[in-house]
């Protein structure tokens, strides 16, 4: 989960049912505007509340269009929030808990190159990034964090019978859930999309159960 690299993904997994019908709820989910740190190739994370940068903000204004929906969901971190106005001007921001990006611990703010030297980022590397971010979470933890709160807003959308969501998280965001329910096996970081980029998914629930049953890349 290299922050670095994340905007350089442009093409999805292929999946076997990725067209066809939506299910129970359509989740337009996008990742944020470029962030001054993502200019720098910096592990951002959510230790570390940036601002969109200029380019950033120019991304948002020139995304793909979509309804002036009434309501936008959003993580506690205000890139988020920045990209929403921007692209969703009229909507109602609600917080999401749970949906921020993963905490790089001692690696936030830092660059690759400039840890090269860095015993403890040799390690984490060295280990596919695996294990525990020092002062942050591991890969593990921050999937099991991303995935209770998706499913959690998905069944309360839908004990509320909200059946068109829209929602800015990150990177991260979308890698973690999609890498547990995309139903590509292995598949985590070819999930990545470039900045104000994201998936439309036809979400199915069924028995407290989630499962994705359509998948677009948006």
């Amino acid at each position: 989960m290299v922050s670095q690299n994340r905007d350089e993904k442009t093409e999805a997994p292929l999946l076997a049912d990725s067209s066809g019908e939506h299910g129970d709820i359509e989740l337009v989910i996008i990742r944020h505007g470029q962030t001054p740190g993502n200019a720098e190739r910096r592990y951002v994370g959510c230790a570390s509340d940036q601002p969109l940068s200029e380019a950033g903000r120019e991304q948002a204004l020139q995304a793909q269009s979509f309804p002036q929906v009434s309501k936008v969901y959003v993580s506690k971190l205000r890139r988020t929030h920045e990209t929403a106005a921007l692209m969703f001007p009229h909507a109602e921001q609600v917080v999401v808990e749970g949906i921020h990006e993963m905490d790089f611990g001692v690696f936030t703010g830092r660059s690759a190159d400039e840890m090269e030297d860095d015993e403890q980022y040799r390690e984490w590397v060295e280990g596919w990034c695996e294990g525990v971010c020092p002062g942050g979470e591991s890969k593990a933890q921050f999937n099991e964090r991303i995935c209770a709160a998706m499913k959690a807003f998905l069944l309360d959308a839908a004990s509320r019978g909200e059946h068109a969501l829209y929602m800015v998280a990150h990177g991260g965001t979308l890698m973690a859930f999609l890498g547990a329910y995309g139903g590509v096996e292995g598949k985590y970081y070819e999930w990545n999309v470039g900045n104000c980029r994201g998936y439309r998914l036809g979400i199915q629930i069924e028995n407290d159960d989630v499962r994705i049953s359509s998948i677009e890349l948006l």
